[in-house]
Order: structure tokens, then C-alpha cells, then sequence
């Protein structure tokens, strides 16, 4: 079925609780946590999305079966929690794509703060793929190249925020049974964040922080400490 003959929304309201609520992500325009990617690894997209009903939060996969949509998996996420991103990529394979959450730390105000969830897609039902407490500001999720080129497989950055608008930034890759810190990926990826502080520095001449991370992310475009 084409993506663009589907009515996201009302295939989701038309499989939960007359009562549930869709989760809106924590993001501008608030856009719902709906995902339409290949979850189970069949080749055909699935819908992906998470809703409230009660006091508890809801993820879940359904697949079209001749026009009909039926449950593939679905479990309770514990609690209530707001949700800040909302991603399916191929992580740690590259047929059935995992299920990436960023969950809003609990005390932290609006606009930071995250908790990484990765979650699978099994014949048994999700499975988580890391322990808690992987945190972060900003995650970016693509396949990065290093200099053999892409293999298929998503890198994800981390970027964790020390004060006003410097951050920590960290790429890693799934290796094999869990996330890996890599630096084989830096001289793409670290072009990225030397533009970021370039214009960081140009706008806060005075600011020393800023140019000491240019610095150093200009050492790892340059392969320092790559392997």
C-alpha cells in the first residue's frame, strides 16, 4: 500500500481505546508518534505508534493485511512519560529496523534532557536492546560513512549539552550486542559540528569555550585519534 494513500491518524484511532490519546511528540509543531517503517523485516512498512490510555503509555506495531489492519506486537512502556523523539533506523540490522525513543528525564525542565531507548521488533514482541541511562539534548541517526564508505547500518550522535550552548558530542555504532563508542566515522560526521561552533565563535568572539570545542572537533576531521 502507498504511503501516500494512507490516513495515518485515523488507521491508529481505528486500533485503540476509543478513550487513548496519541502521543504527541515533545517537538515544534508537536507531530504524533507515528513511524511507517519495515519493523518486522519483511520488506513491506509497517505502522509504528504509541498512545496513552490510562495511566499508561502504549507502543505498538500493526501490519495491512489486504486492506485490513491487525496487531503484530504491542506492550505497556510503563508510566506516563513524555516523548521527544520518535525514530525507526537500522541500527543493529539491516532488515527489520529498530525503534528508537527518546524519553523526557523526569525533573528536567522543557527542552532538554532525554533518555535513548532502542527497541526491537520479535516474533515474541519488542525487546529492549540497551539498559537504561543513556542520555542526551540532541540525537542524530544516519548512516555514516567512514573511509571504506556506508555499510548499511545507522551511526547515532549524542550530543549532551555542558552549559549555554556547548556540547559534548559523541558518535556511536551497534557492535555486535550493544552500543559502542566509534571514531572511525569523526571526519564525516565532526565537519558538522566544526561548522556548528564556526558560527558559534563568529557570533561569541569572546567566549573561549566555544573556540576550545572548534579546536577539538577540527582535530577529529582531521583523524586524530581515529581508528
Amino acid at each position: 500500500m502507498s504511503m501516500n494513500n494512507i490516513d495515518f491518524l485515523a488507521v491508529v484511532r481505528s486500533c485503540i481505546p476509543q478513550e487513548a490519546e496519541i502521543v504527541q511528540l515533545q517537538q515544534q509543531g508537536n507531530p504524533a508518534a507515528i513511524l511507517y517503517a519495515d519493523v518486522d523485516g519483511d520488506g513491506t512498512p509497517e505502522i509504528t505508534a504509541m498512545y496513552r490510555f490510562l495511566d499508561n503509555q502504549y507502543l505498538f506495531s500493526i501490519k495491512d493485511y489486504s486492506g485490513n489492519w491487525f496487531p503484530i506486537a504491542s506492550a505497556a512502556t510503563g508510566g506516563v512519560r513524555e516523548v521527544t523523539d520518535f525514530a525507526a533506523a537500522p541500527v543493529s540490522r539491516r532488515q527489520g529496523w529498530d525503534i528508537l525513543i527518546g524519553w523526557r528525564q523526569e525533573g528536567i525542565s522543557s527542552g532538554s534532557g532525554s533518555e535513548l531507548d532502542i527497541i526491537q521488533w520479535t516474533s515474541s514482541g519488542f525487546q529492549r536492546m540497551i539498559p537504561p541511562g543513556t542520555t542526551y539534548d540532541h540525537l542524530e541517526i544516519e548512516d555514516m560513512p567512514t573511509r571504506d564508505g556506508k555499510d548499511g547500518l545507522c551511526e547515532l550522535a549524542l550530543w549532551v549539552k555542558e552549559q549555554n550552548q556547548a556540547y559534548q558530542v559523541q558518535t556511536y555504532r551497534w557492535d555486535p550486542y550493544r552500543l559502542v563508542p566509534t571514531q572511525d566515522v569523526h571526519p564525516y560526521y565532526f565537519q558538522r559540528v566544526s561548522r556548528y561552533y564556526e558560527d558559534l565563535v563568529r557570533d561569541h568572539p569572546d567566549e573561549p569555550a566555544y573556540r576550545s570545542l572548534l579546536e577539538d572537533a577540527k582535530k577529529k576531521v582531521g583523524g586524530e585519534g581515529s581508528a
